[in-house]
């Protein structure tokens, strides 16, 4: 059993149960993922491994792909015919089983009575098995952007501000924004922004009906989260008398509100390993800019700090005090970071990691683009130091980044005080690194770019690829990707060591190395791989 390093004024804990743990063969984990993108599914995959725990999805041809929808009903047949011998948790995406998945929540294509009789069903089933699995839900209140498709994309922004900037006459009065609303709802088709509100009464309609059942049925922890948002929008008045339902029911501590919706099938493999093993890490926060945790990030509708807060909580973890001892340390990169913090933050980082501190990234410095911070990136890379890191995690948003750092450190050391054969464990460690690294790095910073100029050649928008187009851009993100993985292989992980079990071993090679869009546009790309390992005597 590993015990962390001690340093200085750096109070570190030593990181076992706080009861002695008794862990079956091959425990499992079933998901019901929020849709068939790699966020929703794989990364929960990769980091359950980091604690021997299988995390077992339904086929990924039941899934649905962009707008089309998933097949609910045979998810079902799927999870019914389930041995739920040694399955430790079950995990499920309320919108995959209310509407088919995150994208169809968007759109009115499901009545609130199916989505309701079919939230009914899951928990039905849940409530007949005799088994111990806990049971953890997620829900997401609707972001406020309409997706980027084709036909969205004439008013879809135009709608988004419209009602962004309703609400705040509603709940402010400003009267001086009376003349902007009128102005965007002329450029909105009326009908559009109908079936807009209609989507958000029904899918608010279903929460309630969802918290209700939380409150009386099997369900032992509800997140709801907030999609992408804004500090103004219909989402602050849906949420706040959320909040206040929860309160008048006395949901008590089976519910929890945290920002984002992609990442929480990550918090929940999390909160459930957690559970099972009866640990709790404690963790240290790191930002590189004081100001910045107070700010409100890109697409969400609380600080910083707050939705940090909820999500450490969400994960089964504990942020401790200045002093007080602690399992590993979160280094937070916050937007607009000043150069001297900046500085001193990633003097300090470099330094903890050269150590072998227990230490986690979460790069929210996003440009205009989305591409995370090259500078930090660079301080990560130089002397091969990035392969020492517990996590990495910089897409999309503060909270998908953020979401996924701290399960993946969280589920690696509590994975570690396990006496089982320690080597699957440390090599899925490593694996999810250098797939962060690749997709949320690489892949954004050059590949995704790159795409979507080639995309610019064959047509007029990016939101939606198809046919001779989509087989050009995916040939070049598979050939182009592929190339930034194993320099980002050879240059950080080739020939380094690590310890299992008392054994040294190298990682000597990358196999099956697989790149493909899986949805079809070019925001995200879809990376497997497996690493080669040897004893660390091996002659070469």
């Amino acid at each position: 059993m590993f015990k962390l390093l001690l340093a200085g004024a750096l109070c570190f804990s030593t990181v076992v149960p706080q009861e002695p743990v008794v862990v079956s063969p091959a425990p499992r984990i079933l998901m019901i993922p929020l849709d068939g993108r790699p966020a929703a599914g794989q990364f929960a995959k990769m980091i359950g491994a980091m604690a021997g725990y299988e995390v077992v999805l339904p086929p990924q041809n039941l899934l649905g792909r962009f707008t089309e929808e998933a097949q609910v009903d045979q998810i079902f047949e799927w999870l019914e015919s389930q041995d739920l011998t040694n399955v430790k948790a079950l995990i499920a995406s309320a919108d995959m089983v209310a509407y088919g998945g995150l994208i169809q929540s968007r759109v009115i294509s499901v009545d609130s009575s199916t989505a309701i009789q079919r939230l009914r069903r899951l928990i039905t089933f849940r409530a007949k098995q005799e088994s111990n699995m806990k049971f953890y839900m997620f829900a997401s209140n609707m972001r406020l952007t309409p997706t980027a498709t084709t036909k969205a994309a004439p008013y879809r922004m135009n709608l988004a501000k419209y009602e962004e900037i309703k609400d705040k006459f509603e709940r402010t009065g400003d009267k001086s924004l009376l003349s902007k609303l009128k102005n965007l709802k002329a450029m909105v088709p009326q009908e559009e922004i109908q079936r807009y509100e209609n989507t958000r009464m029904r899918n608010f309609e279903v929460i309630r009906t969802l918290m209700k059942m939380t409150k009386t049925g099997p369900v032992d922890y509800l997140i709801i989260g907030q999609d992408d948002a804004k500090p103004d929008g219909p989402q602050i008045q849906e949420n706040a008398k959320l909040r206040e339902f929860a309160k008048y029911i006395e949901l008590d501590d089976k519910a929890y509100f945290c920002e984002g919706i992609d990442q929480h099938g990550n918090i929940l493999v999390s909160r459930a390993i957690l559970s099972d093993l009866n640990f709790k890490p404690k963790v240290r926060i790191v930002y590189s800019d004081g100001d910045g945790k107070k700010a409100y990030a890109l697409y969400e509708s609380k600080p910083i700090e707050e939705s940090l807060a909820d999500q450490l909580f969400a994960s089964g973890a504990v942020h401790v005090k200045t002093g007080e001892e602690f399992d590993y340390t979160l280094y937070v990169n916050t937007p607009r970071r000043r150069r001297n913090t900046f500085q001193a933050f990633m003097r300090n980082l470099k330094d903890e990691i050269d150590q072998g501190f227990p230490v986690a990234v979460a790069d929210i410095n996003f440009g205009v683009d989305g591409t995370s911070d090259e500078e930090l990136f660079a301080g990560l890379s130089e002397e091969r130091r990035a392969h020492k890191l517990l996590a990495f995690a910089g897409w999309n948003t503060a909270g998908n980044t953020i979401g996924t750092a701290i399960p993946a450190a969280n589920v690696f050391l509590s994975g570690r005080a396990l006496e089982t054969d320690a080597l699957p464990r440390e090599v899925a460690q490593r694996e999810f690194l250098l797939h962060r690294m690749i997709d949320d790095y690489a892949y954004h910073q050059y590949t995704r770019p790159a795409a979507y100029k080639l995309i610019d050649k064959y047509q007029n928008q990016r939101d939606e690829v198809y046919g001779d187009t989509f087989d050009r851009v995916n040939q070049f993100v598979e050939e182009d990707l592929k190339k930034y993985a194993r320099q980002l292989f050879d240059l950080q992980f080739e020939g380094k060591t690590f310890f299992a079990s008392n054994k040294e071993y190298r990682i000597s090679g990358m196999d099956s190395l697989n790149v493909y869009l899986p949805w079809p546009r070019a925001y995200e790309a879809a990376i497997d791989f497996k690493f080669q390992v040897e004893p660390a005597g091996t002659q070469r």
